[in-house]
């Protein structure tokens, strides 16, 4: 059986007539799409593909090819490093050739966990076959399972990307946008009219919350459609920070899930535990532990019952 090719090929000839812009990266999203779409086209294939590439050979176009923000998760890098220093390697990095340079699809951690290792020249890699907007797509569908979890900012932020950009990338449609972003359909239809509201100006507008912002000025007050999208930015900015410290253990024990919120909300808990059955689509009648029916929570009582000694 013929061994893989480890070492990198020297380009073909005729790449030289598909050559990049260099300051790519500079480049807006829509530029440096439209760049990449036509060197693409006059990319040569590789015979034999590498199975690992040199760090310095490696290309991060995170505007492109990332999902999550630009900046990496400290916490996760750390632990990439921990693995590294115990298996000496990690899953290979997903990478999209286009003229002489190697993109990264997936794997922008691992790339950093092996930048602070130092203790390989050489990173395993496997090539992503497929036009650039398939890489893309790509992107979105790992990030989208990634044990790493995506936060809302960073989705809405992706999500809103899409909208402003639907056309470039061959008129999305809102069910489109709404499985690429995994995002509600309710958020989406608030993007789209956000986008048609601000126009040109969209463009420069990086994040949801920016565009929201401008979205507001042009608005009555009271308009239900912004207040729905602020009030769930909000709430899930709470989110993903209870998720970043609490990760799962929230769900796994809801008992003790709502005695600390109950313990933390105090008088609060009870209008928020009805609002979040009315989220659910449901409403109940409150009564007391007589059976009484409760219709002022400011009012109510409850009957003070002694806990148990805590040990500790």
């Amino acid at each position: 059986m013929q061994e893989p090719n480890n070492t990198t090929p020297s380009p073909p000839a005729h790449d030289t007539a598909c050559s990049l812009p260099h300051d790519l990266k500079a480049l807006t999203f829509s530029k440096a799409l439209d760049a990449l779409r036509q060197a693409q086209q006059a990319t040569a294939k590789l015979n034999n593909e590498p199975n690992r590439l040199p760090l310095s050979q490696l290309v991060e176009l995170p505007k492109v090819f990332q999902i999550r923000s630009a900046e990496v998760d400290d916490r996760h890098v750390s632990d990439l490093l921990k693995a590294l220093n115990i298996h000496g390697a990690l899953d290979p990095i997903v990478v999209w050739r286009c003229g002489r340079r190697n993109f990264v699809v997936d794997g922008h951690h691992r790339v950093a966990a092996y930048r602070l290792w130092r203790k390989s020249k050489e990173l395993p890699v496997v090539f992503f076959k497929g036009t650039v907007d398939e890489a893309i797509e790509h992107a979105e569908t790992v990030n989208g399972k990634a044990t790493l979890g995506i936060t809302y900012e960073e989705r809405s932020n992706y999500a809103w990307k899409l909208v402003v950009h639907a056309e470039l990338l061959g008129r999305l449609s809102k069910a489109q946008l709404v499985k690429r972003a995994n995002i509600a359909k309710g958020t989406i239809d608030n993007m789209r009219a956000a986008f048609a509201a601000l126009g040109e100006r969209a463009v420069s507008l990086p994040g949801w919350r920016d565009a929201m912002t401008e979205w507001k000025k042009g608005l009555q007050d009271g308009d239900q459609d912004f207040d729905e999208s602020w009030q769930e930015a909000e709430a899930m900015k709470i989110a993903d920070r209870l998720g970043k410290e609490f990760g799962k253990r929230l769900a796994k024990k809801p008992d003790v899930t709502a005695k600390a919120f109950n313990h933390l909300l105090g008088r609060k808990a009870r209008e928020v535990a009805l609002l979040m059955l009315e989220e659910e689509g449901l409403s109940v009648i409150l009564r007391d532990e007589d059976g009484n029916e409760v219709d002022d929570l400011d009012s109510y009582e409850q009957t003070v019952r002694e806990l148990p000694e805590i040990p500790f």
